[in-house]
């Protein structure tokens, strides 16, 4: 499922094979202009088919292109068989109310790293019209 506006589109990718690691490649409906980066948010989660407690996952999106990018997922656990649904949101340029930063993280491979982000001021809009 796709839904776009300009600079901007979403959209939800629904991974169907079962295994511990997995890689996915998702196009965008509309290509973005070359020439400015394409910024992809997203998320991961296992839709409403299940009540149980599942076990963790994460994801992560490499070789982001104007045409698409790859998303990646492991799961931990015993591997249930269960769909995993991917959720995300791309943007070019400057967009209303959306900000985006990077925080760099050394290879670690146990205990705890946080880091301090720090937002500009926020102003909220509601608004009652989708994209």
């Amino acid at each position: 499922m796709y839904l776009s506006t300009a600079g901007v589109q979403k959209g939800k990718l629904v991974i169907l094979k079962n295994g511990d690691f997995l890689c996915e490649s998702v196009s965008f409906n509309n290509s973005f202009p070359s020439g400015t980066s394409v910024r992809v948010f997203a998320s991961i989660n296992h839709g409403n088919e299940s009540v149980r407690v599942h076990d963790s996952a994460f994801m992560w999106v490499e070789h982001v292109t104007p045409s698409g990018f790859q998303a990646c997922i492991v799961r931990g656990g015993w591997g249930h068989k269960v769909n995993t649904t991917i959720d995300w949101f791309a943007f070019q340029g400057s967009q209303s109310g959306v900000h985006h930063g990077e925080v760099g993280f050394s290879l670690f491979t146990t205990g705890t790293k946080c880091s301090q982000v720090a937002f500009p001021q926020v102003h909220i809009l509601i608004s009652y019209e989708t994209f």
